[in-house]
């Protein structure tokens, strides 16, 4: 064990300045043209079958077994993984990224895992790729949500502290001395603590005894938008209000105590590098982690993707499911729609509501694996399978998840139609009756997270909906044209922010079919 107080002011300062060294080695050529960049989102899913049912609210502020890609089966491995110690010091960073044209996060984070306490020295080199001037950047904080969460240590701009910061709700705003121009990059150092929370039902963020879940748990830049400004909006109790530019991470993990490390799922692979763990992920939206003594893990693999499942005892069975249709989403969404873009695709039990996604990461609801009766027609396999598209709408494809939730929500609802379509067609019918029809959906597909009254309104509207003029608009201009567009849509936006209007300018593209009368009927805003 060693001793975790807040490192001296030398040390410290050699720290910031190692990390300074590194963040500045990142920095683009300000030639560089600006390229669009795009967020990520945590959307709520609809499980229960009763329409009257309540709208779930973040506490804290907060029957064929399908066939289709042939895959090794998935070994189970009910034991706790090795401690979690080794990175290299912060003199000797790992070697950085070459000329970054995305936000770039270097994180290390000492956990005192039976404390619930988080110790977090984290360098962003952000570079401006706006096209206009900043002034000031805008980070959101989200454990600033949650009561005693986020002690705000220090913060450095390009070595120099930085005292005249505001931090207001979620948001943290940071003049800066100089104006940094468009093509130019600014490097930050912030320190801080997280005192992490009780988790509760509705939330994924927070600890339970046997399990602790880091969501959502450093601040980040968010995107900019020259006509409006920083994205950041307000918290709402449905759809998620964050929106995210892609970004790529250095995530460094140490415990107080390496001896009882937890099992830990990330969206990266482990490379232990002296006592520290070291994650690379690249064009992601978060970073998120979930950890547990009490893990069991299902692994598999499909070409060079790893795919772990981890749940809890007693849900052998379910895990084992779940891995299995890992493998058989990115088996048929990396031909048909874009290559899956990350090392890892990871499904997590949680006690929580329904599911939520983050890249290369997602939470099921332990009530899905309780119900799970060995077929494919139940929510672990129907909300599963929706989770994981998800990095593709959304993690891959990003949007503005509080303005036009449409975009990867209605995509990710008929994507599981598309998933039961290739890999078990018997069950179709099926799942238009139990995943969209029953609940009679209505309301405009472009509604916004803030004016669609209430939860069953907006899932009904975004979700439901949007999957029912998706399969009308299929109807309409045909299978070769609708595939040829959505793979053209994935390609076009990978890794940015897509919006209403790029999604009907590439369809356009692809058909010469007059679909203004399903615009009319479905949208309240023309396009």
């Amino acid at each position: 064990m060693f001793n975790v107080q807040r490192l001296t002011f030398n040390v410290l300062r050699n720290t910031q300045y190692a990390i300074l060294i590194l963040l500045s080695a990142c920095s683009p050529t300000p030639s560089l043209p600006p390229t669009p960049t795009a967020p990520h989102g945590m959307p709520f899913l609809i499980v229960t079958r009763n329409p009257n049912a309540s709208p779930q609210t973040p506490i804290g502020l907060d029957t064929a077994t399908p066939t289709f890609p042939p895959t090794d089966a998935p070994t189970l491995t009910p034991s706790s993984l090795p401690p979690t110690s080794a990175i290299p010091s912060v003199e000797t960073p790992a070697t950085p990224i070459s000329s970054s044209a995305r936000p770039y996060y270097l994180i290390y984070a000492t956990i005192d895992y039976d404390n619930h306490h988080v110790l977090v020295d984290e360098a962003i080199a952000y570079p401006n790729r706006t096209g206009v001037t900043l002034n000031e950047l805008v980070l959101a904080v989200e454990p600033m949500l949650y009561a005693n969460a986020f002690l705000l240590t220090s913060i450095s701009v390009n070595g120099v502290a930085s005292t005249n910061y505001s931090l207001e709700t979620h948001r943290l705003t940071i003049p800066l001395s100089s104006p940094l121009p468009s093509g130019g990059q600014v490097n930050l150092v912030i320190q801080f603590e997280l005192n992490v929370p009780v988790k509760q039902k509705g939330n994924t963020f927070g600890w339970l005894d046997y399990q602790t879940n880091l969501t959502e748990w450093y601040p980040f830049v968010v995107p900019f938008d020259p006509s409006t400004g920083w994205v950041l909006y307000d918290f709402m109790p449905w759809g998620e209000h964050l929106t995210y530019d892609s970004a790529d991470f250095e995530v460094n993990l140490r415990f107080t105590d390496p001896s009882s490390a937890p099992i830990i799922a990330a969206p990266a692979l482990p490379d232990p590098v002296g006592e520290w763990t070291r994650y690379t992920l690249n064009g992601a939206r978060t970073f998120a982690l979930s950890m547990s003594r009490e893990f069991l893990v299902a692994e598999s693999a499909v070409g060079s993707v790893q795919v772990r499942s981890y749940y809890f005892a007693g849900h052998e069975d379910a895990g084992a499911k779940l891995s299995y249709v890992a493998t058989q989403v990115v088996g048929l969404f990396d031909p048909l729609i874009a290559p899956y873009p990350y090392p890892v695709i990871n499904v997590v039990e949680l006690d929580y509501n329904d599911g939520m996604e983050f890249d290369g990461l997602c939470f099921l609801s332990s009530t899905f694996y309780d119900g799970y009766d060995g077929t494919s027609q139940n929510n672990l396999v129907v909300l599963g399978s929706h989770e994981m598209m998800h990095n593709w709408w959304f993690g891959l494809v990003g949007n503005d998840q509080a303005m036009e939730p449409w975009l990867d929500e209605a995509l990710s609802v008929y994507s599981e139609r598309i998933f039961f379509e290739y890999t078990n067609p018997g069950i179709v019918d099926w799942w238009w009756r139990f995943r969209v029809n029953y609940f009679k959906p209505r309301g405009y597909v472009d509604s916004t997270i803030y004016n669609s009254g209430n939860f069953r309104d907006y899932t009904d509207a975004v979700y439901f909906n949007g999957a029912t003029f998706l399969e009308d608009l299929r109807v309409r201009i045909g299978d070769q044209a609708f595939f040829a567009f959505i793979k053209e849509y994935a390609g076009q936006m990978s890794y940015r922010r897509a919006s209403s209007d790029d999604f009907f300018r590439i369809l356009r593209d692809h058909t010469t079919k007059d679909f203004s009368d399903l615009i009319a009927a479905y949208f309240a805003e023309g396009h």
